[in-house]
């Protein structure tokens, strides 16, 4: 028999083989996701009082009274989520919310993380916004953006905008920290973040 057909064959037989793995691997996992999805649908309700909640004084945040426009848009867009509670629920799925917290806390709990992401982008907005449109307000800009990221934004662009300021104050070890920070992270778009950091410093 031909050396390229006895090649063949066992190429065959390694493919149906790491085929067969993979669909029992997939079916596992799909068993597995659906049996935590039935359990979380019984689970009581837990206090949720005492979580650890984001709470944030306007004093903390450079408001301006006389703000028009986009900047008047970001900051009510802020003040109305601040008025709320936040809490940081990423890296959770909705089974594992509901099976630490209890089923009928479930909208609520989704109520609260979904004001955590809308505060984040309006500050990363409201930041942005301020170093890209509006001369001389890169102090402002500064301190809203740093917030943001101190609570944990994976928002590309607050982390641009900052490293822009950063740079034209003349701090690049300040964007070699936020570069460290990111390489410690779980960020999807972790890469790409990084080649434009990179890009900056250069």
């Amino acid at each position: 028999m031909p050396i390229f057909l006895i090649l063949f064959i066992l190429f065959i037989i390694w493919l149906n083989v790491k085929t067969k793995r993979g669909q029992n691997n997939i079916s596992k996992w799909d068993t597995d996701y659906w049996k935590k999805e039935r359990e979380s649908n019984f689970v009581r309700r837990k206090d949720i009082s005492d979580l650890d909640y984001i709470v944030i004084s306007e004093n903390d945040l450079p408001f301006s009274d006389t703000a028009e426009g986009e900047e008047k848009e970001r900051q009510e867009q802020v003040r109305r989520v601040l008025s709320n509670k936040i809490l940081n629920l990423s890296g959770m799925s909705n089974a594992d919310i509901k099976l630490t917290y209890g089923t009928a806390n479930f909208p609520e709990l989704s109520m609260y993380d979904q004001n955590y992401l809308l505060l984040l982008r309006n500050l990363g907005l409201w930041g942005s916004y301020l170093h890209r449109k509006c001369s001389g307000q890169d102090d402002r800009a500064k301190q809203i953006l740093e917030l943001a990221i101190s609570l944990g934004s994976d928002i590309r662009d607050t982390y641009i905008s900052l490293a822009e300021i950063y740079l034209d104050n003349h701090q690049p070890e300040k964007v070699k920290e936020l570069i460290r920070q990111i390489e410690e992270s779980d960020f999807d778009l972790k890469k790409s973040l990084l080649q434009s950091l990179h890009a900056l410093l250069k």
